[in-house]
């Protein structure tokens, strides 16, 4: 779990000096305090009901959608898990289409067991695109999951976070 932090991390690091001081930042980070289990195994769009900050960018409900042309860089962590054992998977969707080559998948290995679940890539938008995170599980009563640790901020069911690079 350190060292996908760590990259993720390093990765920001890089590709956000690669952003000029003269473009004005397009970004967005959104999450979710809401437990989003599947019903069945088929996709569902994550919901983010808190748009923690945003210039350039919008979420509604977990539609994002971005204000200028460009490439993107676009990470969703999830805190995945249920109350059985098997499969969730998280991916993206640009204008309804899925992704190729962005499903992440990890396996519950219990019931109450849960883990971080990161999906990320850098995406060429244009302006009115938008950006879904999707998700399906191999049974009901898994998905993504919030924990409220005693004296602690609240781990949220997702992480999204997205800012253009140059």
């Amino acid at each position: 779990m350190k060292a996908i932090v760590a990259g993720l991390l390093m990765t920001a690091t890089l590709l956000g000096g690669a952003v000029s001081a003269s473009a004005a930042a397009v970004y967005l980070q959104a999450s979710s305090t809401e437990v989003q289990l599947a019903a069945d195994t088929k996709p569902h769009v994550v919901t983010m009901n808190s748009t923690d900050a945003a210039q350039g960018m919008t979420n509604k409900n977990g539609t994002v959608t971005v204000s200028e042309d460009g490439a993107y860089f676009v990470v969703a962590a999830g805190q995945v898990g249920g109350k059985v054992r098997g499969e969730v998977r998280i991916w993206m969707r640009i204008n309804g289409k899925d992704v190729d080559n962005s499903n992440t998948a990890e396996l519950i290995a219990e019931p109450d067991f849960t883990t971080v679940l990161v999906c990320q890539g850098v995406m060429e938008l244009k302006k009115g695109d938008t950006v879904e995170t999707m998700f399906a599980a191999s049974a009901p009563d898994l998905g993504l999951i919030v924990k409220k640790p005693a004296g602690e901020p609240i781990v949220t069911s997702i992480i999204f976070s997205a800012y253009k690079i140059n």
